[in-house]
């Protein structure tokens, strides 16, 4: 289940999640919080900003707060995927404010022994204590071993543009009814610039898109959640269980029911 949408919406100051995702894909998105992505098997296409790499086994995609990401599984992999809140590890944000990194993408990073040890102990004090002193011990830790191996630039320039309001608002209100036309009027654009847009820079249509934000959040309903599937399609922004069910399948090749159950197998 992926905690994008705990992430955009969170709060709280101290916010953490970690979690393994198989053959896992999201469409571009940003949050507030930063996010590591591990790959443990296999092999996936991931995105920040301008850069796009197809990373392997031992890869380590990261993605500083605000960056545009996005996930394309289309061989089998496992990923450990991090995401918190910068407020975890304040001091370290503090020294590379309105920043991010020119190189997002590091190949090999988890066979190096440190890495790999203080990841083992991430995963079990997130599984067992969750104590929260240890957590950001760790975290500070491991970004100081990946830092040798960062680049950084300015990343306020990045961080204000037009596909990054776009974003954020979608990100925000998909679960409404939202369209083309009434983005447009909240956000000031004209309906053909965002067209323009999602066609161009994202790769897909508006409508797509904000389905597929749907869909996923309906996908984490399903498995982590024992609502009904109705009451998770108007959850998730759908008018009727009808075509809840049917761009459910057309996204996920079946029902939400059989999907459900699949999960708990």
């Amino acid at each position: 289940m992926y905690p994008y949408y705990e992430a955009i919406s969170t709060k709280e100051h101290y916010d953490f999640n970690i979690l393994f995702e198989e053959d896992f894909s999201f469409p571009p998105h940003l949050h507030s919080h930063m996010e590591l992505v591990f790959v443990a098997e296999g092999e996936m296409c991931f995105s920040v900003n301008d850069s796009r790499k197809n990373l392997k086994k031992g890869d380590i995609a990261v993605c500083f707060p605000n960056d545009v990401h996005s996930y394309s599984s289309t061989a089998h992999s496992k990923l450990l995927i991090l995401i918190f809140s910068p407020e975890i590890i304040r001091e370290y944000f503090k020294k590379h404010v309105g920043r991010t990194l020119e190189n997002p993408f590091i190949e090999g990073v988890c066979s190096h022994e440190a890495v790999g040890t203080l990841l083992d102990m991430l995963v079990e004090e997130s599984s067992s204590h969750r104590n929260e002193f240890v957590i950001k011990g760790i975290l500070y830790s491991i970004l100081g071993k990946l830092e040798q191996n960062f680049i950084f630039k300015d990343g306020r320039q990045l961080h204000d543009t037009t596909i990054q309001k776009l974003l954020r608002y979608i990100g925000s209100h998909f679960s409404e009814s939202i369209t083309l036309e009434s983005v447009a009027r909240d956000l000031g654009f004209s309906r053909f610039h965002i067209s323009r847009i999602f066609n161009g820079k994202i790769g897909e249509q508006f409508n797509e898109y904000v389905n597929k934000l749907r869909i996923n959040m309906a996908q984490s309903l399903l498995a982590g959640t024992d609502a009904s599937v109705s009451n998770i399609a108007l959850e998730c922004g759908f008018e009727s269980i009808r075509n809840f069910n049917r761009v459910f399948k057309i996204h996920s090749g079946m029902t939400p029911n059989e999907y459900r159950q699949n999960r708990k197998k």
